[in-house]
This record gives structure tokens, sequence and C-alpha cells, in this order.
């Protein structure tokens, strides 16, 4: 149990290091762009904060590891 609690709190480290040249990689002015495609359609996201921004990427992303996985 303690390995798998390991490996669920590495994972979520790594979706959080993986979203911050994420998010800024997308800033447009003083707005950060979130783009994401979901069932062929493609998804825009504009949020004005960074921190909301990147926390939807850090979601997201594990949105899509779960469905790839699966």
């Amino acid at each position: 149990m303690k390995d798998v609690l390991t490996i669920i709190l590495l994972l979520i480290a790594l979706y959080c290091l993986i979203a911050m040249p994420q998010t800024l990689r997308n800033k447009k002015g003083d707005k950060y762009v979130i783009t994401y495609l979901w069932k062929g359609k493609r998804k825009i996201f504009v949020y004005s904060s960074f921190l909301s921004a990147y926390w939807r990427r850090v979601l997201l992303n594990m949105v899509e590891w779960i469905f790839i996985a699966n």
C-alpha cells in the first residue's frame, strides 16, 4: 500500500513540474491561454491568473493520462 501511495504522489509531482512550462509557453500579453483537444474538438481556456491556469493545466494533464492509460 505504501508503494502505491508513493507512486501516486510521484505522478502528481511530475504533472506539476510538466504543467509549469506548458502554462508559461502560452502566455499572450497578460492572459494565459490553455488549449486542449477533447473528443476531436479543440477547447480554449483563457485565464488572467497564472495559478488558475497552472492548476487547470495540471488537472488536464492528469485526465489525459488516465484516458490514455485505459
